[in-house]
């Protein structure tokens, strides 16, 4: 059926069932059912099947009939009832899958919170976190001027008149050692007066404005009292230097 036809099929129906309303409800009986369309017909002219064209729809017999009358305005009566139905499902499905997919997003977000939360925390810890691990305490430079300890004649070879006082920290010590040392690789040892090494490790000694220094990283900042510095140069014997940490 063309969209000109459904239009006018659509206003002849309602015509009918004004007109039938008025007079084909009772008006014309027709007990033997004489020329009467098969029911079929009456429920797809009810039901507005878009199959039917204008030409076979029995709305003139309708109007002259009036039990057909009654079983279309039945038939009629059930479509609507029926579209209701639907209608009335499909609001409610979709008040249904609104309703499951509010409480699924619910119990997630209500799951998921804590996590959340957790990684926020983490988040607003770990530049602090960060920043202390990489930001370490820089060791302070401190310059230990050890010829006052350089033999004179008569003197011991350890001389211990002196004492090199050091502050408790982390320290990178520049020591300008003793008049006769030479430029090589120096060992470098701390202990206490048990004997307990603290720090044994080996450092290059060069020349600077004719004096040997040797630079050597030494963490004191655990340390307190009395220590002895003792330095080895290339192939010669342990020079003792005594320590004061405060």
């Amino acid at each position: 059926m063309t969209e000109s036809n459904h239009f006018t099929s659509s206003k002849l129906v309602r015509d009918v069932v004004a007109l039938g309303r008025k007079y084909s409800k009772n008006g014309f009986p027709n007990p033997n059912r004489v020329g009467c369309p098969k029911r079929s017909s009456l429920r797809a002219m009810a039901y507005r099947d878009r199959r039917l064209k204008l030409e076979d729809l029995p709305a003139s017999h309708i109007v002259s009939c009036s039990p057909c009358f009654q079983e279309y305005a039945h038939f009629r009566r059930i479509a609507f009832f029926v579209r209701g139905l639907r209608a009335a499902g499909a609001a409610l499905g979709a008040v249904l899958v609104i309703f499951v997919m509010a409480r699924l997003l619910w119990h997630h977000t209500r799951r998921e919170a804590p996590i959340i939360a957790e990684k926020l925390g983490a988040k607003r810890q770990s530049p602090r976190r960060t920043g202390q691990q990489a930001a370490p305490i820089a060791p302070v430079a401190v310059t230990v001027d050890l010829a006052s300890f350089s033999p004179s004649r008569g003197d011991a070879n350890d001389g211990t008149k002196e004492k090199v006082h050091l502050p408790q920290r982390l320290l990178r010590v520049s020591l300008r050692l003793p008049l006769g040392m030479e430029p090589g690789e120096y060992e470098i040892r701390l202990q206490d007066s048990a004997g307990i090494v603290y720090i044994d490790k080996h450092a290059q000694g060069r020349i600077d404005n004719g004096t040997t220094s040797v630079d050597v990283d030494i963490d004191l900042a655990a340390k307190r009292g009395s220590l002895t510095l003792l330095i080895r140069p290339p192939g010669l014997d342990w020079r003792r230097f005594p320590i004061v940490v405060e």
